[in-house]
């Protein structure tokens, strides 16, 4: 009795039931080879999972404009069932829209009609793989919160800049927590680091998931909670810092005699400092403009991951530079120039106004000649003792 119980016990323990549903976009925005690799992806995941009618049942749908039930949970009863009918979706052609919220009503009526070939009791699950956000956001969301007020679980993976770019819409379609639900990857090639991650979640009793042998390597994208920003920040921290100081600049010239100029330096110094785990390689440049020249001085100082930083040049030479005399010259040229600039305005307002008072003085003398002119011209009359007459 105790042989039988524990045996019973065994099988409950590590006997996952679930009814999985496999939704493929196959819309005008994937390429062939993004379907390939969309089926590839998924046989994969097969590949780890056990499927019978004990275990677990497989159905597929895929959708563009609209949505097709390729396989119910009657018509796969078997792995290579399942993996034959994922291979044959390799030959149908890519076009259309995306309407996603088809597929998952579709999924709903799959998981829920006893004519699909469901079973009641066990886990159901569906798989969302899309690589574009879908026509109608509002009906998308609506089918999936049907399948979350339900019991059904729904994983989103998305792959492609658009979908990882703005990751809102596959947080509707995923289940909650976002972070155990989505997933995503910046490309259809390296859709194969998900399933590790993926296969486990779609049956716990699964250990040591390794990636598929021929698998391209890539970081993968771990969803951050709902409603938060969908961009994750950096593991490296850079640091740039723009300050402008008077240095003393060092000049030195080897197997040559050593030449050191007193000058008036005004130097723009920028910092850019990277600070990761690593040792890391930073290279501070600064340009220093003099009277008549323009020195550049690079140094490289290599720093260790615990800060210390040495320096690679062990030689250094200095070009004094005097401040006190440096700001003066600057405020006195400054005050001059303004000077000289609210001068010209007024010097030549007054030009202006002497112009006008010339031109109305000669104006004037022109017309005192113009009017005595007639009488100059005319004989004179003595009107009086020793008086012309234009003269009265």
């Amino acid at each position: 009795m105790w042989v039988l119980a524990v045996l019973f016990l065994a099988s409950v323990t590590f006997c996952i039931q679930n009814d999985i549903v496999y939704v493929i976009d196959i819309s005008g925005s994937l390429s062939q080879s993004d379907l390939n690799y969309s089926v590839d992806f998924l046989d994969d995941i097969t590949q780890y999972l056990t499927i019978g009618p004990s275990d677990v049942k497989i159905s597929i749908v895929t959708f563009s404009n609209v949505s097709t039930i390729r396989n119910d949970f009657t018509s796969l009863s078997s792995q290579a069932d399942v993996i034959t009918a994922l291979q044959s979706l390799k030959s149908l052609t890519t076009a259309g829209g995306t309407k996603t919220y088809l597929a998952l009503n579709d999924s709903y009526d799959l998981l829920t009609s006893g004519t699909g070939g469901m079973r009641s009791g066990v886990n159901k699950t569906v798989v969302v793989l899309t690589d574009g956000r879908s026509d109608n956001r509002l009906h998308t969301i609506e089918a999936a919160n049907n399948l979350h007020d339900n019991g059904i679980e729904v994983f989103s993976v998305g792959v492609g800049s658009e979908v990882t770019y703005d990751k809102t819409e596959l947080y509707d379609i995923a289940s909650d927590p976002d972070s155990h639900y989505q997933h995503d990857i910046e490309d259809f090639t390296y859709l194969c680091n998900v399933v590790p991650a993926l296969a486990v979640k779609l049956d716990p009793s699964l250990t040591a998931i390794t990636l598929p042998p021929d698998c391209m390597t890539t970081t993968t994208t771990t969803a951050s909670p709902k409603k938060k920003k969908a961009t994750e920040a950096p593991t490296t921290q850079t640091t740039t810092t723009e300050t402008t100081t008077v240095t003393e600049v060092t000049t030195t010239t080897t197997e040559s005699p050593t030449t050191t100029t007193e000058t008036t330096t005004e130097s723009t110094t920028i910092t850019s400092t990277v600070t990761s785990t690593p040792a890391t390689t930073v290279t501070t440049t600064t340009s220093a403009v003099t009277s008549g020249a323009v020195t550049t001085l690079t140094t490289d100082t290599t720093t260790s991951a615990n800060g210390t930083a040495g320096s690679s040049q062990s030689q250094r030479s200095v070009a004094k530079d005097d401040s006190s005399v440096s700001i003066p010259i600057i405020v006195v040229g400054a005050t001059a120039s303004l000077l000289l600039l609210s001068s010209i305005p007024g010097g030549y307002f007054l030009y202006k106004a002497a112009l006008r008072r010339k031109i109305h003085q000669e104006e004037k003398e022109e017309e005192v000649r113009n009017a005595i002119l007639p009488y100059q011209n005319s004989l004179p009359k003595h009107l009086g003792p020793g008086k012309p007459a234009w003269q009265t």
